[in-house]
């Protein structure tokens, strides 16, 4: 019986990540474009391949008003369909000149498919309601990021 509770638990240990630690993905960019500076930071805890939470922090900055009220406009349509998603979290400010957009995400508790029913596209890095590091790592640095384990 103790042997059989023992292989048990060591079966339940392999399967569900025991004694694997959480690790830090961080993936940055900075840009200058039409005058805009353009700094982003995407976080990314994850344990074995799995990705637990992400924190976005995407921040524009620039001398008009008019642009950044423009893109906090567009940044609060796209965002506005995942409001009524539970863990997933944003928030877009202005602060003078600055705009900061922040999201987090706990994939861990988070329905996965009410954010594939938002955006379908979404399902590309999302497979049986997981997502993987490497892909969201690849999907980061597609657009232009430089990733680093921390």
């Amino acid at each position: 019986m103790k042997k059989g509770l023992i292989i048990l638990g060591i079966c339940l240990c392999l399967a569900t990540g025991c004694g694997e630690k959480t690790k830090k993905l961080v993936c940055t960019r900075k840009a200058t474009q039409n005058g805009l500076d353009m700094d982003v930071k995407y976080e990314v805890d994850y344990k074995g391949k799995t990705v637990q939470n992400v924190k976005s922090v995407e921040k524009i900055t620039s001398s008009s008003n008019t642009l950044l009220n423009t893109y906090k406009k567009t940044i609060e349509t796209t965002y506005s369909p995942y409001k009524d998603i539970e863990h997933y979290n944003y928030d877009v400010k202005i602060d003078g000149d600055t705009l900061t957009s922040t999201t987090t995400i706990n994939y861990e508790k988070i329905d996965t498919d009410k954010m594939i029913k938002v955006d379908s596209a979404n399902g590309q890095l999302i497979k049986n309601g997981k997502v993987n590091i490497d892909d969201l790592k690849a999907a980061y640095e597609s657009i232009g990021t430089t990733c680093k384990t921390e």
